[in-house]
């Protein structure tokens, strides 16, 4: 019996990569998603000693990149799935 050592590397590596590049582009989504300079009940911005989490509001691009984001992290998973299970081939 022969086992190809190499290939076990390169099936480590790439699977490493791929779970660390996942894990990034979620990261980015969440980071995305609570962008916005946080706002007092009247409008105004607020001081930095003043803000509360959460007090503002996310803009239309940084929210349509979480999107992007998350669907990318979500095609990742069911394709993950997809390549598991042999009777979805």
């Amino acid at each position: 019996m022969d086992i190809d050592l190499s290939s076990i590397g390169i099936v480590a590596g790439v699977g490493f990569v791929a779970a660390v590049g996942i894990v990034l582009v979620y990261t980015l989504g969440l980071r995305l998603l609570g962008t916005g300079q946080p706002q007092d009940g009247a409008g105004e911005r607020t001081a930095h000693r003043d803000e509360t989490p959460r007090s503002g509001h996310t803009p239309p691009v940084a929210l349509a990149g979480a999107i992007v984001c998350f669907a990318v992290c979500a095609a990742a998973v069911l394709y993950g799935i997809w390549l598991t299970i042999p009777q979805f081939h």
